[in-house]
C-alpha cells in the first residue's frame, strides 16, 4: 500500500532519483524543484545528482551529448558509494527520471550482486524505437536497442506520457515489454510554472503564430516557412529558438500569438505546445503522433493547404466563444492529468 498524507517521514520508503540535469531551455529546471515536492507526499526522497554547473548547451542541441555523460557517471559513483556505504536497504526504490540512461545497467548490478533487492523505475522521454528521433536519426539504432532491452528489462515499471508512446514502444520491442509500460501523463503544474515566470496579467492577443520547437529535421520548421511564405498576408510568423533566450522571454512571446504550430515527425508529448495552449494559443497541429489523442479534429490539419486554411480561420476568429470554450476544454484537460501525473507514479511504485 501506498503511504498515505500525513504519515510520519520514518515511515515511508526511501526514494532515490536519478535526476536530469536541469537546464533553462528545457523542462528540467522546473522538474528539479517539482520532483522533490511531489513525490514527498509518498516517499522519503533524496536526489543522486551530477555536478551542477553551466546550463549553457556548448555541444548538442536540446542537451548537451558531454556533460549529460559526465552527469550520468556521476550518479553512476554516488549510487556505487550508497551500495559500499551500506546506505542502501532491501526495498529502496530508485526512480530514473529519463530511461535513456545507463546508471540502470550499474544499479542493477550492484543491487543483484550486492544481494540488495531494489525497484527501479523509469520515465521515458523517446529512444530508437522511434525512427524520427535525434539518437536514431544519428545512426544508433544499430547498436542502441540492445541497450535499452536491458533497461527496459532491468526496470519493474516504466512511464509515458501518452498512449502514442507506449504503442511505439510496445509495436517495436513487443507486448512483454509494452506491458511494463504505463501511461501517467506528463508531471507538471504548468498554470503555475508559467505564473512564477511571468505572473498571471492578461496579456493582449496579437495575430501571431509562434513554433515554439527546436530548429531540426523531425520538428520540419522549413513547413512553417513555407506557410508562411504562402500565406502572404499580415500575420506574422516566428520562430521562439530565433528570437527568446530565456524561459521568461519564451512565455513573454508566446502570451501574445494567437496560435501555435507544429509540423513535427516526432512528438511523444509536445511539451512547447502545450506551453503556448496554456497562455491561449490555439494548436494547429499535425492529424498524427501524439497529438490524435491531445487534441480535437478542429486543431488538427491533414496536409500544408488545411494547415493555411485553419490558421486564417482561427486568427481572424480567435475571440469566438465556442472556439475559447473548447481551448479552455483542452487546457483542463491536460493541466488536470498533468496534475496528477506523479500521484499515478507513485501509487503505481507502491504497489
Amino acid at each position: 500500500m501506498y503511504v498515505i498524507k500525513g504519515q510520519s517521514q520514518m515511515e515511508k520508503r526511501n526514494l532515490y532519483i536519478l535526476t536530469l540535469e536541469p537546464i533553462e531551455q528545457r523542462y528540467t529546471k522546473q522538474w528539479y524543484k517539482y520532483f522533490r515536492k511531489g513525490f514527498s507526499e509518498w516517499f522519503n526522497v533524496k536526489y543522486i545528482d551530477g555536478t551542477i554547473g553551466s546550463d549553457k548547451i556548448e555541444k548538442g542541441k536540446f542537451l548537451d551529448i558531454n556533460k549529460t555523460n559526465i552527469w550520468k557517471a556521476e550518479q553512476v559513483i554516488k549510487i556505487a558509494n550508497l551500495f559500499k556505504d551500506g546506505k542502501i536497504k532491501r526495498g529502496d526504490k530508485f526512480f530514473v527520471t529519463d530511461g535513456w540512461n545507463f546508471a540502470i545497467t550499474a544499479l542493477k548490478y550492484m543491487s543483484q550482486l550486492n544481494n540488495i533487492p531494489v525497484k527501479i523505475y523509469a520515465y521515458w522521454h523517446a529512444g530508437t524505437y522511434d525512427e524520427f528521433d535525434f539518437i536514431s536519426q544519428a545512426g544508433l539504432r544499430s547498436w542502441a536497442t540492445c541497450n535499452e532491452v536491458g533497461w527496459f528489462s532491468a526496470c519493474d515499471k516504466h512511464f509515458v506520457a501518452t498512449k502514442y508512446h507506449k504503442k511505439i514502444i510496445t509495436d517495436y520491442f513487443g507486448r512483454v515489454i509494452g506491458n511494463k509500460v504505463y501511461v501517467v501523463g506528463f508531471p507538471m503544474d504548468w498554470a503555475n510554472e508559467i505564473k512564477k515566470e511571468i505572473g498571471s496579467k492578461k496579456v493582449k492577443k496579437e495575430n501571431l503564430i509562434v513554433f515554439p520547437h527546436r530548429l531540426d529535421f523531425e520538428k520540419q520548421p522549413k513547413v512553417f516557412d513555407q506557410i508562411a511564405k504562402r500565406m502572404k498576408c499580415d500575420y506574422k510568423f516566428v520562430k521562439t529558438l530565433e528570437v527568446t533566450k530565456n524561459k521568461k522571454e519564451y512565455y513573454n512571446l508566446i502570451s501574445k500569438a494567437k496560435i501555435v504550430f507544429s509540423a513535427n515527425l516526432q512528438e511523444t508529448f509536445g511539451i512547447g505546445t502545450v506551453e503556448a495552449l496554456m497562455l491561449g494559443a490555439i494548436p494547429i497541429v499535425p492529424n498524427r503522433l501524439t497529438y490524435v489523442e491531445m487534441y480535437p479534429p478542429q486543431f488538427r490539419y491533414k496536409d500544408a493547404n488545411d494547415a493555411m486554411i485553419k490558421i486564417r480561420k482561427y486568427i481572424e476568429t480567435y475571440d469566438n466563444p465556442v472556439i475559447q470554450k473548447t481551448v479552455k476544454t483542452v487546457q483542463g484537460k491536460i493541466q488536470e492529468k498533468s496534475l496528477n501525473s506523479i500521484k499515478r507514479m507513485a501509487r503505481l511504485m507502491s504497489k
